[in-house]
């Protein structure tokens, strides 16, 4: 299917609830655009309205795309908050590459670059371009209406809920203890899977054994770098299914292993709402520190295929090939489950929800 073409500040401001999936309010939008949009990038406007705070949060992005120019768009009620952030975003991403920077109160846009024209000073009412937005619908880019809606589908169960299914939480806790590592490997194995090859969201019970088995950091691990961009949208729906019934204890996990599927699915939203909701709850787990690195360095879900998935690798900061740094003996490979002896892992090697069995394929 052929880009979306954007050929005005209007047509912009139009796409840009269905690129995020959500309508901004206080947010700057920075659309990366080489010879067709790369990505877009969205951070809060109080995250990045110092130049330490944008240096952190959007500072990669220049290094990131070279060759690419960057369409700014800051929208605010306090239309001078949203200026002085434009002004740091000159700075930031370089203003010789910003080919505009755009100031909205979601009424009327102001540019950053014609502010001492007289027929600028009260800026343009915005035209909300139907025919671009039909287009965006039909590529099945919806819109909710606001980024709290969005937040809501990963926060998890409330108080009546969590009350009604202690017992059951208590049994999945009772289960996932009395496992040996290659029970608790296979029983991971076969509910995920289960829900996967059906495609029926697991239910309460399938939903609080999964989440105790991922308390384990080497069940996470094996799940995290077994994940692969095919299997990523089915997968959403599995994670979103056991974040429904998840107590916060027991939610980091399922939160990242959602944040990734949502990165690797292209849902940049979704996966902000994972890392935020985790950075309240356990900013020390590893599976956040790898998926906030990958965020931050502005991947391309496309390059999951050819970097080392090791999330301790990743929380570190290290960003390496597949064949540039030597794996920790210890550490699950994607195409391997701990536990198994040689013919066993042989067997299963090429089936089970999400594994990363694409990258033999892309690498040959």
């Amino acid at each position: 299917m052929p880009p979306v073409r954007i050929r005005s500040v209007d047509q912009a401001i139009s796409i840009v609830p269905h690129l995020l999936g959500y309508r901004p309010e206080e947010d700057l939008i920075v659309l990366v655009v080489g010879p067709t949009l790369e990505v877009t990038v969205r951070a809060s406007l109080d995250q990045v309205d110092s130049p330490a705070g944008f240096a952190h949060q959007l500072g990669p992005v220049a290094l990131r795309f070279p060759d690419a120019e960057f369409l700014v768009i800051a929208y605010s009620r306090d239309i001078d908050h949203a200026r002085s952030v434009l002004l740091l975003a000159q700075a930031g991403l370089g203003p010789d590459r910003i080919c505009d920077a755009i100031a909205t109160d979601g009424d009327r846009w102001w540019s950053l670059y014609c502010e001492d024209r007289p027929e600028c000073v009260d800026g343009h009412q915005i035209q909300t371009d139907a025919a671009i937005q039909a287009e965006a619908v039909y590529r099945g880019l919806g819109v909710l209406t606001d980024r709290k809606t969005l937040a809501a589908t990963v926060s998890g169960p409330d108080a009546e809920l969590l009350a009604s299914e202690s017992q059951l939480l208590e049994q999945a806790r009772a289960f996932a203890a009395g496992l040996t590592n290659d029970e608790a490997t296979e029983a991971l194995t076969e509910i995920v899977g289960q829900a996967f090859g059906t495609q029926t969201p697991p239910g309460p019970e399938a939903a609080l054994r999964i989440a105790c088995l991922l308390a384990d950091d080497r069940l996470a691990t094996t799940v995290w770098v077994s994940t692969c961009q095919s299997a990523a949208r089915p997968l959403l729906e599995v994670w979103t299914a056991v974040l429904a019934h998840t107590p916060e204890e027991l939610a980091t996990r399922p939160l990242m292993l959602c944040g990734l599927a949502a990165w690797l699915a292209g849902d940049g939203a979704l996966e902000s709402c994972c890392l935020e909701r985790a950075a309240r709850l356990d900013p020390k787990d590893n599976l956040f520190g790898a998926l906030d690195f990958l965020q931050r360095s502005v991947l391309h879900p496309a390059d999951w295929l050819d970097i080392n998935p090791d999330p301790n690798l990743l929380a570190a900061g290290i960003l390496a090939d597949l064949t540039g740094v030597q794996e920790p003996p210890d550490r699950p490979g994607p195409r391997q489950r701990p536990g198994r002896s040689g013919p066993q892992r042989r067997r299963r090697a090429g089936g089970g929800p999400g594994r990363r069995s694409d990258r033999r394929r892309r690498r040959g």
